[in-house]
């Protein structure tokens, strides 16, 4: 059973919000993933993948190196934010992110032809990595999603938006992407962190997105 810790520690969206998150805890739980709310950063080490959706508060330098460790043994690690800087959740992010050479960009991505119930900023997208093709994820939707920058080595983007999409930013519209640690640990950053919730989570293959997330595998 793969053990992942739903931080608590910086005011995330917690995923027992059943309005929010009960279908991706029963999905979970049916993939054989145990998903624990954690509200002490150092029971971290406890679990194979850990969980930032939507931190509100910013990462200190020694959360951070502890992430780093955590990652260099092997770890998984997810961040997730959300567009415009909303609460400044790109800084924040990034207090983060930016130690593993990614950068939130805190920008609107928008989609006029390929979106969701005509919805410009519910984005869909087939430009997913081929790792994830053969693992079923050919299409999602990504709400009211951020953009991504690559600052750093051993980083691989995911999810690209569609060509037709548009950054207000005027920048490369990298919605997803993969950090890869020597160890085998990894650290993932997602423009989006509304992209597992019950709106959105049985909608093309975001269940199978969610749950390749949530797994100890990259």
């Amino acid at each position: 059973m793969v053990k992942v810790a739903w931080s608590t520690t910086h005011q995330e969206f917690i995923i027992s919000d059943h309005y929010y998150f009960s279908k991706l805890q029963r999905y979970a739980k049916e993939n054989n993933i145990h998903v624990e709310e954690v509200d002490e950063f150092e029971k971290f080490s406890q679990f194979d993948v850990i969980i930032f959706n939507y931190p509100e508060i910013p990462f200190k330098k020694e959360e951070v190196d502890f992430i780093e460790e955590l990652v260099k043994k092997g770890k998984k690690v997810g961040i997730f934010a959300y567009y415009k800087n909303e609460d400044r959740i790109a800084d924040t992010c990034n207090t983060m992110a930016e130690r593993f050479g990614i950068k939130f960009n805190g920008d609107i991505i928008t989609d006029d032809t390929n979106n969701y119930d005509n919805d410009n900023l519910l984005i869909t997208t087939t430009k997913t990595s081929q790792k994830m093709k053969e693992r079923g994820i050919e299409k999602v939707v990504l709400a009211c999603t951020d953009s991504l920058t690559i600052t750093g080595q051993n980083v691989m983007p995911m999810i690209y938006a569609e060509d037709t999409a548009k950054s207000l930013l005027g920048k490369e519209k990298i919605l997803f992407a993969r950090y890869e640690d020597p160890s085998g640990g990894c650290f993932i950053a997602g423009g989006t962190c509304v992209f597992w919730d019950n709106y959105s989570i049985d909608l093309y293959n975001n269940k199978q997105l969610s749950i390749q997330l949530l797994s100890h595998k990259k």
